[in-house]
Parts: structure tokens; sequence; C-alpha cells
């Protein structure tokens, strides 16, 4: 599956992996990071469905370093994950894998939000949140300059991306678009097409269709509901609009990364990712 948010990864031991194009096992000296929109599927080397098993199709939460120390004793995956968003032009990247060195700062970093999330997964200190932005910051700031796609944006469309990224819900057409900046509809359509690469409408359609991925990946929000903040008449619309796009319904796409929804941050188990992923 694609989402349309930006997802870095941590394995404290090996022997699981992504798949974009080809595998990329996750080793624990690397951070690995996959921007939003690439279509990938994760897996572990030479897996066994488990019979019988308390963490099969579920998120195992590590707790206690008790717990942590007993899974890799079991040979069980040890996977931290964060899910961000970055904004337009910064969201705008090559689909791909990217791999980052863990230099000793993001060492540190892991260290503290790791013991956070053993001990406490719902409050984070000013020092454990700073970790969190640093470790995401750092990494996203050694990539490569040519994986991002965009060019500068004219101030102007900033404007308006801005607008439109906070007012989903809202009608919005190129001519009203066009008022605010006191230009011509089909000026506007021009300078906005020749900054982002795809005309006002389409633009929104992404916006609105990327919103409603978050919806229903880390909340319980209705689908109606959903359809109505994101600027859909109905979910009918929705549905109509989100499949032809994304090549599956609002409701497949809930279920098939249910696993995520419990929280957007934590320690767990990737095998437990691997049968759901597996089974599908």
């Amino acid at each position: 599956m694609s989402f349309p948010d930006w997802r870095l990864y941590w394995n404290k031991n090996e022997g699981a992996y992504v798949y974009y194009e080809k595998k990329t096992y996750l080793l624990p000296d690397n951070i690995y990071l996959i921007p939003p929109h690439t279509p990938f599927s994760t897996g572990i080397q030479n897996q066994k469905l488990a019979e019988e098993s308390e963490y099969f199709f579920k998120c195992g939460k590590i707790d206690s370093k008790e717990s942590e120390q007993w899974h890799l004793e079991q040979g069980n995956i040890l996977h931290f994950f964060t899910h961000f968003t970055l904004g337009f032009p910064y969201d705008d990247v090559k689909p791909g894998v990217y791999i980052v060195d863990i230099s000793d700062e993001r060492k540190n970093d892991l260290k503290d939000i790791l013991n956070s999330l053993i001990f406490d997964s719902t409050n984070f200190s000013l020092k454990e949140s700073l970790s969190i932005y640093h470790l995401v910051l750092s990494s996203i700031n050694s990539l490569p300059q040519s994986i991002w796609l965009s060019k500068k944006i004219d101030h102007r469309i900033m404007t308006i991306l801005e607008y439109m990224e906070r007012n989903t819900a809202r009608k919005m057409t190129s001519e009203t678009l066009a008022s605010q900046l006191f230009v011509s509809p089909s000026s506007f359509s021009r300078l906005f097409k020749a900054n982002v690469g795809k005309s006002p409408s389409k633009y929104l359609t992404q916006i609105r269709i990327d919103k409603a991925c978050n919806l229903l990946l880390h909340t319980n929000t209705s689908t109606d509901t959903i359809a109505e903040h994101c600027g859909f008449t109905d979910r009918y619309h929705l549905t109509k609009v989100f499949s032809s796009i994304k090549k599956i319904s609002p409701a497949a796409f809930r279920k098939g990364d249910g696993y995520y929804c419990c929280s957007p941050l934590f320690f767990m188990l990737a095998r437990h990712c691997l049968y759901r992923i597996a089974m599908l």
C-alpha cells in the first residue's frame, strides 16, 4: 500500500525487510525513510505462520526492559516507527526506500524515545519530544537534494497552498482562489500549474484524499464525517473519488492498514505486521 505521510523505520535486530522495486533489509545500523506515496510492502525473512501465538495478528507493545529482552531472545523483530508529514513542497519526493546511517546523536535520540515508549507511550517530556523532532529532521536533512521534485515556489502560490490545506472542507474553485491573489482565473491556473505541476482542482483532490487517508488510518471517524471534513458531498462521492485514485475503497484501505490505528508512534513487533500483510 502507499500512504500520504512519511515513514521512519528502525529495527533493533535483523530479519525484516521492506519491498519497493527490490527488497531492502532493515538493519540496526540504519534508519529507513519512506516518502509519501511510495507503494511498498513489508516482510520477515524465512517467516513461519504461528498456529498459536498471543501476538498473532496483533500489535505487541514493548512495556518493559524484561519484555524487550525476552522478545530479542525469542528472535522476534523489535520495530520502531513514526509517521509524519512535512507539507508541500517537502512531501513531494521521488518514491523509494532511503537509507540513513545512525550517527551518535541519532543513537541518543532513539535511546530517549524508546525508553519513553517502553515506560509511558502517552506522555512525553519536552526533552523527549525534541528528540523525536531532532531524529526526524536530522534524518531528512541527510537525504540527497536530488530526490526532491519541487522547485522554488512563488510566495503567492504558497499562500494559496496553505489556505487549501487549512480549508479542505470548503468549496473552492479556480475563480475563488484567483480572487485572493487579485488575478484572473486563467492567469492563476497557469501560475499554479507552473509552480505545483498540476491544476488547482487536481491538487485539491489530492490533498482531500490524503486527509481522508490519515483520518481512515489514525481515527475511528465515520466515513460520512470524513467525507464532510474533506470536502466531498457525501460518503458515496468520497468512495467514488477515493477508489478511482487509490484503486481501493476507503473501507478496504482502513481495514488493510488497521494495525497502525492504535498509535502513530510506538515500539512494536514487526512480525505481527508480516502476518497481517501475508494474509491479505
